[in-house]
């Protein structure tokens, strides 16, 4: 814990909060497409996407995003956002990766598609001129009323990526192996599409598990945790997708994750809260 005041510029910059400002809306887009009308891809999103619960994944995913942009554009300090920036240009690089490599499954006359290309050429260089243009703002300094995570939670948060690294990277090299391990039907493409997935949290296991102020770690944490709590909804909605039932491995994994997520949010909120009563009180 510490007492330095935040710095008055320890915001994001106006260019990147208009462009935070521009995306959020393009996410939750895809979020009610791919989440409530899984069905309809073929013409409403970029490709048509089987079985129902890889789209309602993604959509949920698109929404965690979507928080994350917000409170850039709303102009949250650059410390506690600014740590989404590396696992969203991994993610926009697997998504271009993963549209160069599968080019046949596309249509290049269908607009969300277009959009879609748009997007993930544009993004992957974006994204980190957005991150260079405000990586001074914050000198990893703990300012008033931050208080510390544990360095077991850092710890199982670096280890949870290294594993999700390896996952995205059995989805981008070998997507046959990743299918036969996955608990719904992948295709080639929707199992580099899945591995873009990965890549964002094990870039975001990595940076994040590093990084020990507790108001770097919080809006992340919300957007990981929102994102797999509708995971955990989508595949009750589509269980029929899970051939061998939507009690596995995964789903476990999943709410054990959330479960975690929430205890550690909860626990952390009461530390600052105690620390920032007794402050004031002094």
């Amino acid at each position: 814990m510490n007492d330095n005041p935040a710095k008055p510029t320890d915001r994001a910059d106006n260019i990147t909060r208009t462009v935070a400002a521009a995306i959020v809306p393009i996410l939750l887009l895809a979020f009610v497409i791919l989440f409530f009308t899984p069905d309809q891809t073929e013409r409403r999103f970029a490709w048509a996407i089987a079985p129902n619960m890889t789209a309602a994944f993604m959509g949920a995913g698109y929404l965690g995003g979507a928080f994350l942009f917000l409170r850039v554009a709303l102009g949250d300090p650059w410390r506690c956002v600014k740590h989404g920036f590396p696992p969203v240009t991994a993610f926009t690089v697997m998504m271009l990766i993963a549209t160069v490599l599968h080019w046949e499954r596309f249509d290049l006359h269908h607009f969300p598609f277009q959009l879609w290309l748009f997007l993930y050429v544009v993004t992957p260089i974006l994204i980190p001129i957005l991150w260079l243009r405000n990586r001074y703002k914050d000198d990893g300094s703990m300012v008033a009323g931050d208080v510390a995570v544990p360095a077991a939670a850092g710890w199982a948060l670096f280890v949870a990526g290294i594993g999700f690294a390896v996952f995205a990277s059995i989805g981008l090299f070998a997507p046959t192996v990743l299918i036969e391990l996955w608990v719904w039907q992948l295709t080639p493409l929707t199992a580099r599409i899945m591995a873009g997935w990965f890549a964002l949290l094990a870039v975001g296991g990595l940076t994040i598990g590093r990084e020990r102020r507790w108001s770097a770690w919080r809006v992340g944490l919300t957007s990981i945790a929102l994102w797999h709590m509708l995971v955990l909804i989508a595949a009750v909605i589509n269980s029929a997708d899970f051939p061998a039932g939507v009690i596995n491995w995964y789903t476990v994994l999943v709410l054990l994750s959330v479960i975690g997520m929430g205890v550690l949010y909860a626990t952390m909120e009461r530390k600052r809260r105690l620390y920032a009563s007794r402050h004031d009180a002094v």
